[in-house]
């Protein structure tokens, strides 16, 4: 049974187990409509020092808990999440202006995530000599902040908790602007599990991610978002040499041989471009398909694409809902105007939304652009997707790695081997095979190039949150 002094009509700053609110505060907008969500306060510069002192005073206790106590809290957490799924989906609705079935699958990743870590263990290796026994253990690293994207604010927040909670680690999450109130909420409930100080939450305006940054109690970051922000924190964290994970920007590329089912994988490419209006940091973002079936595929795309509903969040008929805040809704109406003044032919145009408010954008697919464009060589966030011709796998696989970035990228084709094997070659941390990017927290998330430094999720990824010791005893 949900708790009467649980509600989702108030938010608040978590620090020392505290209910904190601030003369200044700050409101989310829901993008569907434009209007005004709930205020979330400001964090001051004394929060943010309590909230750091509180996390290592906490570690003290929490990293000397026996692991299995730890397991066993996280799972109570678990329990008391799940009373609460419904509320936190309506949540992830007006805030994200993300349609019930994606919000639901975000609650139903969160349970993933909570199944997974519940299940891994901290592993030790003993070797044993003549002359010594080696112990290779992992301790943890102590405070860790976690700097949170919009896109996927649940997720994103639990799945650094998560790992910090299990190896013995305290931890301060900063969610973004954008988006505030769904981790809020999430830490807000694991007061009622956790001992004071282990989970805390503190969000506001820009300054609060670099106060985390800078501070020398703080002991590892853990950031998701751009790649630009991600080299700022780099450089910020070298003072202290704090360990960081960098979950940044992608360009993921699909590769499309003539040989697969031209409907049914237009179809799944289309899921891959634009779900969540493309606003998923491993969503397909340039399509390159052979030219032998190039016209035939392009328009099988366009009849997909155009059957995608765009429209409120909240109705059911919605499978596109609109982008989640202005800034990044004005970037990509930027990437269109480009595109249209270049004179690059839209295969789909983008088509007004009658809604009167709200960040809506249709989707839309630019036919061919030359390699050089905007649309093809930076990451667009949203739903428009450049589809290019290819002759030469060796040159298209020149051309999909041929970007800075490298999170994901996805190969098509019937014949599967083939398929892995230039998979294989993708300069790329996940690569998917006849499938977009449909990530589990099984396996690791990671990114070349400049989409990252370090991973999350699967085997082995809490590991991160944690210093290797080797104790070595002598005969």
């Amino acid at each position: 049974m949900a708790s009467s002094d649980f509600t989702f009509e108030t938010f608040f700053n978590i620090v020392k187990g505290e209910h904190r609110t601030s003369d200044k505060t700050v409101f989310g907008i829901d993008p569907s409509t434009e209007s005004r969500l709930w205020d979330v306060p400001v964090a001051t510069t004394r929060d943010v020092e309590d909230a750091v002192e509180s996390a290592n005073e906490a570690f003290k206790t929490w990293s000397t808990t026996p692991f299995e106590q730890r397991v066993s809290r996280i799972s109570q957490w678990k329990e008391l999440y799940k009373q609460y799924v419904e509320d936190f989906t309506n949540l992830l609705i007006a805030e994200c202006g993300k349609p019930r079935s994606i919000a639901a699958g975000e609650e139903n990743e969160i349970l993933a995530l909570f199944d997974h870590n519940l299940q891994l263990r901290i592993p030790e290796e003993r070797i044993e000599d003549d002359t010594r026994i080696a112990v290779t253990r992992h301790v943890p690293i102590g405070v860790v902040a976690a700097i949170c994207l919009w896109n996927f604010p649940l997720v994103l927040s639990v799945g650094k908790i998560l790992p910090a909670l299990l190896t013995g680690c305290s931890i301060i999450v900063k969610p973004s602007p954008f988006a505030p109130h769904s981790a809020l909420k999430m830490a807000e409930l694991a007061q009622k599990v956790f001992p004071l100080g282990i989970v805390q939450a503190i969000g506001g305006d820009d300054s609060i991610g670099p106060a985390l940054v800078n501070h020398p109690d703080v002991h590892k970051i853990s950031f998701t978002g751009s790649s630009v922000t991600g080299k700022r924190i780099m450089a910020s964290a070298a003072a202290t040499l704090k360990r960081v994970t960098l979950e940044l920007g992608g360009n993921d590329p699909a590769i499309l041989y003539p040989d697969v089912d031209i409907e049914k994988a237009a179809a799944e490419v289309v899921q891959g471009c634009f779900v969540f209006s493309g606003q998923v940091c491993v969503a397909t973002k340039r399509v390159y398909v052979h030219e032998s079936v190039y016209e035939p595929f392009l328009k099988a795309m366009v009849d997909a694409a155009s059957q995608i509903e765009v429209g409120k969040a909240d109705n059911p008929r919605t499978t596109m809902g609109p982008m989640q805040n202005k800034m990044q809704y004005e970037k990509v109406q930027d990437l269109v105007a480009d595109t249209r003044a270049q004179g690059y032919k839209f295969a789909l145009s983008p088509r007004p939304i009658a809604y009167g408010e709200g960040y809506y954008l249709s989707p839309s697919i630019v036919d061919n652009p030359p390699p050089t464009a905007r649309i093809v060589i930076e990451e667009q966030f949203g739903p428009i997707v450049p589809v290019l011709k290819w002759s030469d796998e060796a040159d298209v696989i020149a051309c999909a790695d041929g970007t800075s970035s490298g999170l994901g990228a996805s190969v098509w084709s019937a014949d599967t081997c083939r398929a892995e094997r230039v998979g294989r070659q993708m300069q790329a941390g996940s690569v998917f095979v006849n499938c977009w990017a449909k990530t589990t927290p099984w396996a690791m998330l990671s990114g070349h190039k400049e989409s990252g430094i370090g991973g999350e999720w699967g085997s082995t990824w809490f590991l991160q949150y944690c210093n290797t010791q080797v104790v070595h005893v002598f005969k």
